[in-house]
């Protein structure tokens, strides 16, 4: 039987999504892959992750959209930064990014010289990250990074910024969205969607949250849906 596994916020985290797909025995003739975005920040290896996601992307069986932090490296790469959060600091993890691009990275007075290195050197990875989708749909579900917009009359109208950003507004409808697929999404660590301290996926009524929260040292969830619509997870901690 066929299985899907969807892993979502690998955050550079290159050792330990290799682990993740080796413990869940990942077969790339017989199992789909879907990966929901923020592939950069806060781990040591962004730029492995996303080569890794890009090579698993040419794969005939292996979807991949973007996130957030995604958004936010290509901001930064062209000279967008947001003036009150600074792409480099520790809570936004971009400096592991650009240092995993320019090992020689030391601060924000090296920020021209490395964008118009990680230009040059790496236009493949960063025109793949550009041009990732904001969502996949199937027969039974719907897979975003962050939600999609629940005051709209159709969700595929969610604009860019929310399929990527939005929060607790999709999080509250639950339940009451007309949609008769599943969501499964990313970007909200799933230990606030389960008001606890528990960090393995959360499944609503219609809602399926999986960000194990990595990026903040905790773990990589991936959700297996099996043919027959049976969900099952495994998780792994950091590795790297």
């Amino acid at each position: 039987m066929r299985r899907t596994v969807v892993i979502s916020d690998i955050h550079g985290y290159y050792e330990t999504f290799k682990a993740l797909l080796n413990l869940v025995q990942y077969n790339a003739i017989h199992d789909r892959l879907v990966l929901l975005g923020d592939y950069v920040d806060g781990g040591p290896s962004s730029l492995k992750v996303v080569q890794h996601v890009r090579a698993l992307a040419k794969l005939s069986g292996v979807k991949a959209i973007g996130g957030n932090h995604d958004d936010m490296f290509l901001n930064w790469l062209d000279d967008r930064d947001y003036i009150f959060s600074p792409y480099s600091t520790a809570r936004n993890g971009g400096r592991q990014t650009i240092r995993s691009f320019c090992p020689w990275y030391e601060d924000e007075s090296d920020d021209e010289r490395a964008r118009i290195f990680i230009k040059q050197k790496y236009a493949q990875e960063v025109h793949f990250l550009r041009n990732l989708k904001y969502f996949i749909e199937d027969d039974h579900h719907i897979y975003v990074h962050a939600g999609i917009d629940p005051k709209l009359s159709h969700w595929s109208q969610t604009s860019t910024k929310d399929f990527r950003w939005i929060r607790g507004e999709f999080h509250a409808h639950d339940g009451i969205l007309p949609i008769f697929k599943k969501i499964v999404f990313g970007h909200e660590v799933t230990a606030k969607l389960h008001h606890s301290k528990e960090f393995h996926p959360w499944f609503g009524k219609q809602l399926i949250g999986i960000d194990g929260g990595i990026k903040f040292g905790f773990q990589l969830n991936a959700l297996i849906i099996s043919d027959d619509l049976k969900y099952t997870y495994s998780s792994m901690e950091s590795k790297d």
